[in-house]
């Protein structure tokens, strides 16, 4: 049995810019702390919960409180909703994943960064239901190797097996080619934007979409 698990963001939605300026608006408009000229990758985690945590304890010199995180989720999700339009799917994506849902011997996964409730709604534009899935969030860990992890642990116990023959991992950020190195398992990029990032890494089996489905089944 082999197990395939997606990011979202930038992965099989082409979120990207539309998922960022909304953060960051949130945090503008909660709590008037600009982030237009952030680096995410000088911050430890990066997913929803993790950047929301480093975020406070740098502005506020403490961790936020659940109101305070339902506060956010929900700003967030608002502003999402205005610019769901923007929101599309990377070619091929949804094809590349109902091929896998009818190909025995194939578990399919989801493990993002970004809040859950954010994540069903962007999905949803699309046609695809997390809720088919097994899924993890920033709901339920900070930390983005830890997210994978559950969805591992979940997917096994859902097919009652012990252990996979190999699992993939389809991400495209820096942040998921170091999360796979921690865990062992395979890592397949995704350079929508043709940004070169994850080459510039090392990382050799990477696509700009899922057309090319049978060298992607390879790499699997």
């Amino acid at each position: 049995m082999q197990l395939v698990i997606f990011d979202i963001d930038g992965t099989i939605l082409d979120t990207t810019n539309t998922d960022h300026s909304c953060f960051i608006r949130t945090f503008k408009d909660l709590y008037q702390i600009n982030l237009d000229n952030v680096d995410w990758k000088d911050y430890q985690h990066v997913t929803d919960w993790g950047l929301t945590i480093e975020i406070f304890q740098k502005w506020f010199y403490r961790g936020p409180t659940p109101n305070e995180i339902y506060t956010i989720k929900t700003h967030f999700k608002s502003l999402l909703k205005k610019h769901i339009h923007q929101i599309t799917e990377v070619k091929k994506a949804l094809s590349f994943i109902a091929l896998l849902s009818t190909t025995p011997g194939i578990a399919i996964g989801f493990a993002t960064g970004g809040w859950r409730e954010t994540a069903l709604l962007k999905c949803k534009t699309i046609g695809l239901d997390l809720n088919d899935f097994v899924c993890k969030s920033s709901n339920d860990h900070y930390n983005r190797a830890e997210i994978i992890k559950l969805v591992i642990q979940e997917a096994m116990d859902k097919d009652k097996i012990k252990k996979f023959n190999s699992i993939s991992y389809f991400g495209d950020g820096i942040w998921d080619y170091t999360a796979t190195k921690q865990l062992g398992i395979n890592f397949i990029g995704v350079d929508v934007k043709n940004n070169n990032q994850l080459k510039n890494l090392g990382v050799k089996n990477i696509i700009n979409n899922y057309a090319e489905y049978n060298k992607i089944l390879r790499w699997i």
